[in-house]
């Protein structure tokens, strides 16, 4: 299976983190503008961090197999057919803050 970032469906996918910014699914979860990633996006965000998809899986939490990958990811990242799950909006969440793209204010 490749890794490259690729545009599955024409649409006009992120190539940096720069252009996550101008993208709605690259404000916090809490913006009134946010919407939700495609797979496609979730692809690309997490190679823009330079997870792979074990890294992924470890860095927010869902289940993993070292020889196997993890199967959550895949669903997240599955464009067509197959067993299409959406990534959680905290999973999201925490890609962002990683990226630099989200910033939690201090609680006053």
């Amino acid at each position: 299976m490749s890794e490259d970032i690729t545009d599955f469906n024409g649409q006009d996918l992120p190539v940096s983190l720069e252009d996550f910014k101008n993208k709605a699914c690259g404000l916090g979860i809490e913006h009134s503008d946010f919407v939700a990633p495609t797979p496609e996006e979730i692809k690309v965000l997490r190679k823009l961090l330079g997870f792979s998809q074990v890294d992924l899986a470890k860095f927010v939490g869902v289940s993993y197999n070292i020889k196997k990958g993890s199967a959550t990811v895949r669903r997240w990242e599955t464009v067509a057919g197959g067993h299409k799950r959406k990534i959680s909006l905290f999973a999201w969440q925490l890609m962002l803050i990683k990226a630099g793209l989200v910033y939690i204010a201090p609680v006053e």
